[in-house]
């Protein structure tokens, strides 16, 4: 039998069923009662039951099914105040069109569920690192305090490297507030950028040029491989250096002793390809997805013995997205990494 699916269909089913058996009822009395049947006026009677029955029953289920199905739409849409009230027609599916609705609902409130439950674990993760990163040079600024105003600061020998020691641990404090002031301003969306045009096959070769005397102290070599002489790009030169600055600091810190980080740029047609690449240890893959989260490290205890907030690629990761491009990194354990953008040819 084929599925009723409209109330109209249902009411015809249900008065043609009523129907039937007033004729079969009707005649059955006639018959036990010998009194002769008028076909004729029989099959009016039947008609003129069908007809009634049918739009009382109609009128009756479109009153019950409108008023629940309209509780129920407004319960799904009730963040929605500026949404016309829905007109419900008797002649379509209005039960499947309001499951389909439900079901619609009850997975777009799933999916909030899932996001609101990663958001709360991202939140205290954020709030556990943050504290931790804050923890260890304040911890270390006290002490170095203590110690000076319980007798240390009357000794030659080591008040001032406690107090260069205690300056640092605030220099470290001021580059953490730093950093996440500017991660804040990008996403709210406060940062203008001040883009030019820029030659980054300077920008490259100047940035790896300063970084010289701390690859030679580690014992790391610096290459610069281009395709071209010079080419320009449009973009904000101060934050795609520091992009840069990020990027080869971390190559350094994370690469091997006698290792190379090189910078690779490559024609890309409309845009310039941008690889920062090591030979260090590399990153195993269940690291890759959340290597551009804030504080997120592969290896806590070197990072920090680093002397980083944890954030240089997250913020790289967000002045990439506002020049409206995306930064991404492929790694191999034992082999290395390479992190690699593109900007616009100017």
């Amino acid at each position: 039998m084929k599925k009723l699916k409209t109330p109209k269909q249902f009411a015809v089913v249900v008065t043609l069923v009523l129907s039937v058996l007033f004729v079969v009822i009707s005649l059955l009395l006639n018959f036990f009662f010998n009194e002769e049947v008028n076909l004729i006026n029989l099959l009016i009677v039947a008609i003129a039951f069908f007809v009634i029955s049918y739009f009382i029953l109609l009128a009756f289920l479109e009153r019950l099914i409108t008023s629940k199905i309209r509780l129920l739409y407004r319960v799904i849409h009730t963040n929605e105040p500026n949404k016309k009230e829905r007109e419900f027609s008797m002649s379509k599916d209005v039960l499947g069109e309001a499951e389909r609705e439900v079901m619609k609902w009850g997975q777009k409130k799933s999916k909030e569920i899932e996001r609101l439950k990663e958001q709360e674990q991202f939140r205290r993760e954020f709030l556990g690192n943050l504290a931790h990163e804050l923890k260890t040079p304040i911890f270390s600024i006290q002490g170095y305090i203590l110690t000076l105003l319980e007798g240390g600061l009357e000794d030659e020998k080591i008040n001032l490297t406690f107090l260069e020691r205690a300056n640092k641990g605030v220099d470290r404090i001021t580059k953490v507030v730093e950093d996440l002031d500017l991660i804040t301003e990008i996403e709210s969306g406060r940062l203008v950028l001040n883009q030019k045009i820029t030659n980054i096959v300077s920008l490259s070769k100047d940035v790896l040029d300063s970084f010289e005397i701390k690859a030679k102290k580690r014992k790391v070599s610096l290459k610069l491989t281009t395709e071209f002489e010079q080419q320009n790009v449009f973009c904000d030169k101060d934050k795609i250096e520091q992009v840069l600055i990020n990027l080869i600091n971390n190559s350094i810190n994370y690469g091997s002793e006698n290792g190379l980080t090189e910078v690779r740029l490559f024609d890309a047609e409309d845009h310039v390809l941008i690889e920062v690449s090591d030979d260090g240890l590399g990153i195993a893959s269940e690291h890759l997805q959340r290597l551009f989260e804030r504080f997120y490290r592969v290896d806590k205890s070197r990072a920090r013995h680093e002397g980083g907030t944890g954030l240089g690629l997250s913020i790289a990761k967000h002045i990439i997205e506002a020049h409206k491009q995306s930064i991404n990194v492929r790694s191999e354990v034992g082999k290395g990494s390479v992190f690699y953008f593109y900007l616009k040819k100017a």
